[in-house]
């Protein structure tokens, strides 16, 4: 008796699915493909990355571009940067320099009151240096005549020497006071000169006080009632640029009444043709069924089935008639 060959499995019946030489070959492959994926992740990442970040920068220079545009378009927009750089550029010129024209006036007061006080410093400093000579003349000529007491007296008591040196220091002295004298005149009539000028600049400065704060006072005055003025005029002529918008808006309320107003007289005309056929319905209806009503009074009771003509058409007329007018007078 033949019998078939039995071939036997190459894989071991004993071993577990996931220890079979194609699951783990399955296994290999798929940590493969895992970690190609994320090497390729990491090197698709940076990249994407990047593009964020270079579409966010060039969106922020084509808005810097759109702006520079603007700037160099819009002619609003240059006039309100020319009005903001000269406001920045007073307001730094403010911070140094006064430009108020009434502050610069009391700076020049202020200033001048500051050289009286000094003047008035230098006029005590001469008057004192006067006193100074004065008393150094007096003191010469105090030592002048004990000098030519004591050579006197020397000469009276035989000794020339010494009645020489004292006669030689009186003249000495004499000579000092001497070329004090005319200093000492100098200093006075100088003294008394700064004097007459130092009550001429206080009476200057008390004028220009007087006139700053005229002035100053007036000045509020003119600039309230300008801008009362002003704002009159603002009334009275109008800002341009918001008279043009006003004007605009005008026009673009005028043009969207005149089209509702065309279309609610289209859907009126619509509506009257309709209420007009309604109307000659309901009349045509209404004059049959008084027939049908009179004749059923009278007994007549096969009159329910005919199908006579309408005797008049008065009242569909009427009806007909005075829709029209009502309608007429609403579209006028």
């Amino acid at each position: 008796m033949n019998t078939l060959p039995v071939f036997s499995s190459s894989e071991p019946a004993g071993l577990p699915k996931w220890q079979r030489p194609e699951k783990v070959a399955g296994w290999v492959v798929l940590a493969g493909l895992g970690a190609a994926g994320a090497y390729g992740w990491g090197h698709i990442v940076p990249f994407l990355v990047a593009m964020v970040f270079d579409t966010v920068r060039l969106g922020l220079g084509l808005g810097a571009l759109f702006v520079l545009f603007l700037l160099g378009t819009n002619k609003r927009i240059q006039a309100g940067f020319w009005y903001a750089g000269q406001r920045i550029l007073r307001t730094a010129a403010g911070i140094f320099v006064n430009t108020d024209p009434i502050g610069i006036m009391e700076d020049y007061i202020r200033t001048t009151e500051q050289e009286a006080r000094k003047m008035d410093a230098e006029v005590g400093h001469i008057e004192g240096a006067r006193e100074l000579v004065q008393r150094k003349l007096a003191a010469n000529a105090a030592q002048t005549r004990e000098y030519l007491a004591l050579a006197d007296a020397a000469t009276r008591q035989g000794e020339k020497d010494a009645a020489d040196s004292y006669a030689s220091r009186a003249a000495q002295l004499q000579e000092y006071s001497q070329r004090l004298q005319p200093m000492a005149t100098t200093t006075a009539n100088v003294s008394v000169v700064m004097r007459q000028i130092l009550k001429a600049a206080l009476r200057q400065i008390d004028a220009s006080k007087f006139k700053v704060n005229l002035l100053k006072d007036e000045y509020e005055l003119v600039k309230r009632t300008s801008s009362g003025m002003r704002a009159a005029m603002n009334i009275l002529r109008g800002d341009p640029d918001k008279k043009y918008f006003f004007d605009l808006a005008t026009d673009r309320v005028a043009q969207d009444m005149a089209q509702q107003l065309g279309q609610i007289k289209q859907a009126m005309r619509y509506s009257q043709e309709f209420v007009k056929e309604m109307d000659i319905q309901n009349g045509v209806m209404s004059a049959q069924g008084q027939r049908l009503l009179e004749k059923y009074q009278k007994g007549d009771f096969n009159a329910l089935l005919t199908n006579d003509k309408p005797a008049g058409q008065t009242a569909p007329t009427t009806l007909k008639k005075a829709s029209d007018d009502a309608y007429s007078s609403l579209l006028d």
